[in-house]
């Protein structure tokens, strides 16, 4: 139970700590570029920690990391609510980025590790949906205490509860050193990154790499395309829960389906809708459809997740787990710091439409390896 709650934490305060900026920002006069490079911080550490974080974990185990994570949270929030200017709030920012960085290699080669074959499907799709518990219960409660409060007093208070969960999870490490901690494997294994050489790990991480290429930018050019089909802007706000909804649903029953029916077809299926759905969206003007498409498409771009993550685990020993899910968390930043950059300036030159476009292209680009997965496996 340890493992899913600290998603759930991850997650939520990943969301919450840039709902802070907006009311930062009056105060200490931050342009909109440093914002944007602030936000842009939290998910570049991906890039920087993947393989780091992995190589400890095996060395110390996930709970002491996994701890760490959760104190680097507390530190942010604590010294962001006490901050007297942009060299702090700047340092805060890093201590989250920090904390996201080593959380999700760890954490999902930890759920791997704990689960069997025959089940490894369901608890994917159950720890990968509750960070979409989180992002939603924590961003919101971050707005609402603000409301009350300030956000200075706000920031300390997520600080001050966050160092108490590091707390618990710190005594938890030191008593369960050499056992199993309900998810979470407290083995310490050399990393062996020959695993490159695997080509069917290869080939998972590149399907993975490729479909969080395609799905990355989704979220942040949808509004913009909504602006240009002339949709209002309250709206926005309902398409967004919506689509939040269908991530949810998505990360659980795909998780489910992935132990039933081969990961490899569930795969394709699943692109080739996402496909489908953003050329609709990108064509249609009707906002009872692009209502129906935000549910479809959450569905199916987040309940990829359980899949790629079940296919990495599989192409890999267990004892591989934390190099596996090193890289391919590292390969997942590259290509979701890359995507937003690479579809805006394809906007420019092509118009909005052109994005969606494209990333349904990509979609279908990322059931190639896996093709190549099923003819290995006929051959």
């Amino acid at each position: 139970m340890l493992l899913p709650f600290l998603h759930l934490f991850n997650d939520g305060y990943l969301a919450a700590m840039p709902l802070i900026l907006p009311f930062a920002t009056e105060e200490f006069n931050l342009s909109l570029g440093l914002v944007g490079l602030l936000g842009s911080l939290l998910s570049f550490s991906g890039i920087v920690l993947a393989i780091p974080a992995g190589v400890a974990s095996s060395r110390f185990g996930s709970v002491k990391i996994l701890s760490a994570a959760v104190l680097c949270y507390s530190l942010g929030f604590l010294l962001l609510g006490l901050a007297g200017g942009l060299i702090a709030v700047t340092l805060a920012f890093l201590l989250g980025s920090i904390a996201f960085g080593v959380f999700h290699p760890v954490a999902f080669s930890a759920v791997a590790k704990s689960s069997s074959g025959s089940e490894l499907g369901r608890k994917m799709g159950v720890f990968a949906a509750t960070g979409d518990i989180g992002r939603i219960a924590f961003a919101t409660a971050v707005t609402f205490i603000i409301g009350l409060t300030s956000w200075r007093t706000t920031s300390i208070i997520y600080g001050a509860v966050a160092f108490v969960l590091f707390l618990i999870c710190f005594f938890v490490s030191i008593k369960t050193s050499k056992r199993v901690v309900g998810d979470i494997s407290q083995k310490k294994n050399k990393q062996d990154f020959s695993i490159l050489k695997k080509a069917r790990f290869a080939l998972a991480n590149a399907a993975s790499l490729v479909d969080s290429f395609a799905n990355a930018s989704l979220f942040i050019f949808i509004p913009f395309l909504l602006a240009f089909r002339g949709i209002e802007t309250s709206f926005i706000g309902m398409f967004t829960s919506i689509f939040f909804v269908g991530n949810l649903l998505g990360k659980i029953i795909m998780g489910r389906l992935t132990d039933k029916i081969g990961k490899e077809r569930l795969f394709i299926c699943c692109e080739i809708s996402i496909f489908v759905s953003l050329v609709a969206l990108a064509l249609t003007p009707s906002s009872i459809i692009i209502s129906c498409l935000a549910l479809i498409l959450g569905f199916f771009t987040k309940g990829t997740v359980p899949i790629t993550s079940t296919m990495i685990a599989e192409s890999v020993s267990k004892d591989d787990f934390e190099a596996a899910y090193s890289i391919n968390s590292l390969s997942t930043s590259v290509a979701n710091t890359v995507a937003p950059l690479f579809f805006g300036v394809l906007a420019d030159f092509l118009g909005v439409q052109a994005i969606f476009f494209a990333c349904g292209v990509a979609a279908l680009c990322s059931t190639v390896p896996v093709m190549v997965i099923l003819g290995r496996k006929k051959g």
